[in-house]
């Protein structure tokens, strides 16, 4: 059987085409495990109050994600998808198409801003102080709380948004805030929305935090439950514990013997 090439000229613009496709700027946009960075050092500050120092660290993991207002070339994609652990989404999966950088920055940074009040409501909620509170309407109309803390407490976290930094957030106030080490020398690290009344909600790239975890050296990690069913994969040497609210965090870090790691152990009690 007598296979024909192709010819030369036809080669040429086979070779053209697929080296523009990795030069050409693609919709789409990589996510892949940031770091992990220990909240208990300068990141939570209370004043007010004695604080206590913990034996071990407690880690807000990260992913990093292409801005969106950075191209992502066909090279860059094909680079994600040798080394692994990255993942390749869609750019309008992650970011509106009808707004603007600038607009997703700023909703970002409100993100994480809110998270880290929530934070510190829920935290000093669980602690038993009494938390003052007052619903009030923005200029859009939403409904909006305010709170006024017993405490000053701030949180400064540089070049992070979002909201799922909440769980961790509310973790360290209740360790600085309290004689017991619940952290026992470990190093803890974990990831979920919370909201004032401490129940945790479902974040993004569980996977890619995991992995950010145990690149940082965390031996445990508290997913939120609702996310069980998106952790795919566990590195060895570090178990995930899901729960669902402040409380059932702060209890499995107490003690985990009676917790099942992997997301199964609400089904198992």
């Amino acid at each position: 059987m007598h296979i024909s090439q192709l010819p030369r000229t036809a080669l040429y613009f086979v070779a053209i085409f697929l080296l523009s496709s990795l030069l050409l700027p693609l919709p789409y946009a990589v996510l892949q495990p940031g770091a992990g960075q220990d909240v208990l050092g300068s990141v939570i500050k209370i004043s007010d109050a004695k604080t206590y120092k913990s034996s071990g660290k407690l880690l807000l993991t990260t992913i990093y994600v292409t801005s969106p207002s950075s191209p992502l070339f066909g090279v860059d994609v094909l680079r994600s998808w040798i080394e692994g652990e990255a993942i390749v989404m869609p750019r309008e999966v992650l970011y509106p198409p009808n707004k603007s950088s600038r607009e997703i920055n700023a909703s970002n940074t409100k993100e994480m801003v809110d998270s880290q009040q929530a934070a510190s409501v829920a935290a000093l909620t669980y602690l038993g102080y009494k938390v003052p509170s007052q619903a009030s309407m923005d200029k859009s109309g939403k409904q909006v709380t305010t709170y006024r803390l017993p405490l000053r407490v701030s949180i400064t976290l540089k070049e992070t948004g979002g909201p799922s930094g909440g769980l961790v957030f509310a973790l360290g106030i209740v360790e600085k805030l309290t004689p017991e080490d619940f952290l026992a020398g470990r190093t803890v690290a974990g990831t979920g929305t919370i909201d004032g009344a401490g129940v945790i909600g479902a974040i993004g790239g569980i996977d890619e935090k995991i992995v950010a975890a145990k690149r940082a050296g965390a031996t445990v990690f508290l997913a939120p439950a609702e996310n069980c069913t998106d952790v795919t994969r566990v590195p060895p040497g570090i178990e995930v514990y899901s729960v669902s609210t402040l409380k059932e965090a702060i209890s499995v870090l107490k003690d985990a013997r009676n917790a099942i790691p992997h997301c199964t152990w609400q089904r198992n009690r």
